[in-house]
């Protein structure tokens, strides 16, 4: 029964490697994509309203286009006269009114109501800085914008058209990157290339706390139930921030390494619930499940054979669904994800049926040579090693002299 057991465990994996792997490497496909323009765009980046209706995109010369969400071919270009670069946006947590931020002190409000863009603040008020990022608090009555200068803000609009502004920074000696609100805890996360991570509290207090050394260059504070927000740095780091609100020291990153990746990370959005996707240089998106604290590859450079994604920068990603959405490049190129039809399960069941009666086949041809001693010898004497075969030998001039004095005796 042993060599019984061993042969069927052996026809066993040999089927199992002879299947072919279902899984592909990349849990999305491409579909089709298509350019907003014949002219390198040259976009900085993407806003997503809350329920995900609605996209801006932004960058070079005040450049501002709208997005419907689900079919981006249908869209609005929102004019504004300037020459200067919008560099971030965010949406306001009620989802009809959106700033924009920019050089030289530039912040813009959008509404969705009649796609209308006007100046939301004047530029002296934030001391004509560039302004790097900006993100709305989870209440939705005050923005906190930052500067490349280091310095931190909140605005909000007055009843005259103007902005009351409020210094919660003076400049330092790092550019603020990135900044998010969390969507239920009135907290807020900033990003700085030199301080490190820190926190903004309900009283809009700022708390440094820890991270320094990175080159952070975005954040997300995912949509779902946990009381994280994910920060990312150019060299595969990743921080998750357990956002503390009774003790803001509690506040500090966890930071980990991603290994393995011939990549950089450039930006991080929400996909869905509690998962967050990064885009890295070359072209390709990492999943990232902060409930699960794991990272998973979810579009391999190596899958993507669109030149036009390939040739640009991945700058902003918005879901249509749980596991779909749409990429938009630097250059204006969109190309919608989604994963593969499951036809793996077709393929399946034929090498399964082709396995079991091979797998069986092996059983008998086992229960056959178990049961057959000479078989067996044969075996040895063929492909066993040099004391196997010396065994044999001896068994057989053992038989031979019993045989022989059998005759004799006769």
């Amino acid at each position: 029964m042993q060599y019984c057991w061993r042969a069927t465990f052996v026809a066993i994996s040999i089927c199992m490697l002879m299947m072919p792997n279902a899984l592909a490497t990349s849990a999305v496909e491409l579909g089709d994509g298509f350019s907003i323009t014949e002219t390198d765009l040259g976009l900085e980046g993407v806003a997503i309203d809350p329920v995900g209706e609605s996209v801006l995109i932004y960058g070079n010369d005040a450049y501002i286009r709208y997005l419907d969400a689900q079919d981006p071919s249908i869209q609005i270009e929102l004019l504004w006269p300037s020459s200067k670069n919008i560099n971030d946006a965010d949406f306001h947590p009620g989802g009809q009114t959106a700033f924009l931020v920019g050089e030289e002190g530039m912040v813009l409000r959008y509404a969705k109501q009649d796609h209308s863009v006007e100046k939301a603040a004047s530029e002296s008020s934030l001391m004509f800085s560039d302004i790097s990022s900006v993100a709305w608090n989870t209440a939705g009555d005050w923005a906190y914008v930052g500067s490349t200068n280091g310095e931190i803000w909140r605005l909000r609009a007055d009843a005259n058209g103007s902005a009351e502004v409020h210094v919660i920074v003076e400049a330092g000696d790092g550019s603020i990157e990135s900044m998010d609100c969390h969507r239920t805890i009135r907290m807020c996360v900033v990003a700085s290339t030199v301080n490190g991570i820190g926190v903004i509290d309900r009283d809009h207090v700022l708390s440094w706390v820890g991270g320094t050394g990175y080159v952070w260059n975005g954040i997300n504070c995912p949509s779902g139930n946990s009381n994280v927000c994910i920060a990312i740095a150019e060299n595969q780091n990743i921080a998750t921030i357990y956002l503390n609100p009774n003790d803001i020291s509690m506040s500090k990153p966890e930071i980990n390494t991603l290994t393995g990746l011939d990549s950089f990370f450039v930006g991080i959005e929400n996909q869905d619930g509690d998962r967050s996707l990064i885009a890295t240089i070359p072209a390709s998106l990492i999943e990232h499940d902060s409930l699960l604290d794991a990272s998973f590859p979810w579009l391999e450079n190596n899958d993507v054979e669109d030149i036009e994604l390939t040739s640009g920068r991945i700058i902003g990603t918005w879901t249509t669904g749980v596991d779909s959405g749409w990429i938009i490049t630097n250059r204006g190129y969109v190309v919608s994800f989604a994963p593969p039809p499951d036809d793996s399960a077709g393929l399946l069941s034929i090498w399964i049926a082709l396995a079991i009666p091979l797998a069986m086949g092996m059983v008998v041809l086992s229960l056959v040579y178990s049961s057959s001693s000479r078989l067996q010898d044969w075996t040895v004497k063929r492909f066993g090693s040099k004391t196997s075969k010396k065994e044999i030998a001896v068994k057989d001039r053992k038989l031979a002299r019993a045989k022989k004095s059998k005759k004799y005796r006769k």
